[in-house]
């Protein structure tokens, strides 16, 4: 089959070598000119319009730039591989390129999951999950990119699984900052566990199934970012607990900190629609109010005592 990929940085590059294993045809688009001489790489992004089916792994700030310049066949299948929001319009990025394209929602497939591109690349075992209101596409993408190393699950809840991805980022950096500031690991897991909370909270607001955030799409994810040492935003947080400083944390990383926008967004989110999110607020805090790091958790702790599966 041939297939397309918006985009050709290391995410983009790891999951073509998982569809060139399958033996399909893959075209990147990228849009400046990168030496690769093992990828088949256009500069035109028209080239791409021609296959039935199109990856997008950009980043999202990225996206709806990006979509304006291309006019696709409604039938064409969209793998949405990116994760968080769109900074414009604050929306999910399925609700972005439905809107952007006018295209049904059937047809948009987001694909998530703990899956660093760095190991992909390198064959290691790694298991996804694909999101469509189609659960049809969900199992035709499912079939076209499942091999040996990388195996896909189905999903029907899209905004479970987006929701997910977009705020576990904020978790990350709240995990990267603990670290910075040497707490250990009982502090990272109670952070995991309690972020997975304020992330349900979240999403069963927007009618997201509770069970979706106990998989690959909500757990999983969560669980690789905050713990691993390819986490960008964790490596981020790291750099806030040591400078204090937004701008220093983010230009020591030179890489696009998708939680940064995230943390904004579902700040503002959770304000709105009164969802208590104490992880996330005093990520805010650090962030954008110049908070203390170390004070920020200690706020975390001083809380009231509850019972743990209080929704508050």
């Amino acid at each position: 089959m041939d297939i397309s990929i918006l985009g050709a940085g290391s995410w983009a590059s790891s999951l073509a070598g998982v569809l060139i294993d399958n033996q399909h045809n893959v075209l990147l688009w990228h849009y400046k000119k990168k030496n690769n001489k093992n990828l088949n790489i256009t500069y035109n992004i028209k080239d791409i319009e021609k296959n039935k089916v199109i990856f997008i792994a950009l980043p999202s700030h990225a996206i709806s730039n990006v979509l304006e310049k291309i006019n696709l066949k409604p039938e064409i299948l969209i793998v949405i591989c990116s994760k968080g929001f769109d900074p414009e319009t604050k929306c999910r990025l399925s609700l972005l390129v439905e809107k952007k394209l006018s295209f049904n929602k059937n047809n948009i497939i987001i694909l998530s999951g703990p899956s660093h591109a760095e190991e992909v690349s390198r064959k290691v075992p790694t298991a996804v999950v694909a999101a469509s209101s189609s659960l049809k596409n969900a199992k035709y993408i499912q079939n076209i990119i499942s091999n040996n190393y990388f195996r896909v699950y189905t999903s029907t809840d899209v905004i479970g699984i987006e929701v997910a991805s977009a705020t576990k980022n904020i978790i990350a950096i709240a995990s990267g900052i603990c670290i910075g500031l040497d707490y250990g690991d009982n502090t990272i897991a109670a952070l995991i566990s309690r972020g997975l909370r304020e992330i349900i909270r979240l999403g069963k607001k927007f009618k997201a199934k509770e069970d979706t955030f106990y998989g690959l799409g909500g757990l999983g994810d969560l669980s690789v970012t905050a713990f691993s040492q390819h986490s960008r935003n964790r490596k981020f947080g790291i750099n806030l607990a040591k400078y204090n400083n937004l701008n220093k944390a983010q230009k020591e990383i030179n890489m696009i900190v998708e939680g940064i926008n995230a943390t904004e967004i579902i700040y503002k989110l959770s304000k709105k629609y009164k969802i208590n999110m104490p992880i996330v607020n005093q990520v805010y805090s650090i962030l954008f109010e110049n908070k203390d790091a170390k004070s920020a958790i200690n706020e975390l702790m001083n809380r009231k005592l509850i019972p743990e599966n209080n929704n508050i």
